[in-house]
């Protein structure tokens, strides 16, 4: 089997059930004793449309349905799809970063397959819980806000690290304590529910941004530069980013890799 092109074909899919199908049987495959090749001459395609193009109905980030009452189906349900829709999202972009950056270690390939696997379990955890709602995956409107900034990211391995998975996906672990927050006030038993599924989410993240740490230091070694280059590489793929954060999770982000110094650096810009 080789790597690149099966990974081209799940990232093509468009049909939400056939993307995750297509993840398990890989993943099935790997467990199961399948080795991988990787042809890494072969032909690398652009970044074209998002996957999910034809299932959701995209917005300006601003025109997106905001949380309501949480204490009601709806509200709730828009509180999950918008993090489904993260899952989702994040599902091509771990495939991307494998895809499309060539001549890196095994480990590196191995890294965001895994990274794949777990949001593809993520986002089916997620979709189980608003199907019970009376909803589904393009119930609400979405935003193109992770995949705008894969597809700005796609010509440097060390943006793509610092932009995406180090810069956004670490954002979501800042956020997690004031999900759990807004969750937790409510003691019925479909809010623990939720609150579980938020909990596992959390704790894979971690490895998931301790990744975009590790290869974002390689590819600044590789490229000769510090790790001070962060904030330029987070610009040139979101312009206009916020770098300057007030509800840093440091312990969080201490354990996917960031140091004292970049967090203090972080709340000083």
């Amino acid at each position: 089997m080789e790597f690149f092109a099966t990974v081209e074909q799940i990232i093509a899919e468009t049909v939400v059930t056939q993307k995750l199908g297509l993840l398990a049987n890989l993943q099935q495959q790997l467990s199961t004793g399948a080795v991988l090749r990787f042809d890494h001459a072969s032909v690398i395609r652009p970044v074209g449309n998002p996957s999910y193009v034809e299932v959701c109905r995209i917005v300006h980030g601003s025109a997106v349905e905001r949380r309501r009452n949480l204490g009601t189906a709806e509200g709730r349900a828009v509180f999950l799809h918008a993090i489904a829709h993260i899952e989702y999202s994040a599902i091509d972009l771990a495939l991307d970063s494998a895809y499309r950056f060539r001549n890196l270690p095994p480990q590196y390939y191995d890294d965001w397959l895994t990274v794949a696997f777990d949001e593809a379990r993520h986002f089916a955890m997620l979709q189980t819980l608003i199907r019970k709602l009376g909803f589904d995956y393009g119930s609400f409107s979405v935003h193109t806000g992770i995949f705008d900034a894969m597809a700005r990211s796609a010509i440097s391995l060390r943006r793509r690290m610092a932009a995406t998975h180090r810069h956004l996906e670490a954002g979501g672990l800042d956020a997690h304590p004031e999900l759990m927050r807004k969750i937790a006030q409510f003691d019925d038993a479909f809010a623990g529910e939720i609150c579980s599924a938020l909990a596992i989410i959390f704790n894979d993240e971690i490895s998931h941004v301790r990744a975009g740490d590790l290869w974002f230091r390689y590819a600044c070694a590789r490229d000769q530069v510090t790790t001070a280059v962060f904030a330029d590489d987070i610009l040139s793929s979101i312009p206009g980013a916020k770098l300057t954060k007030k509800n840093i999770n440091r312990d969080a982000r201490k354990r996917a890799g960031f140091t004292d110094a970049e967090l203090d650096a972080l709340n000083a810009m």
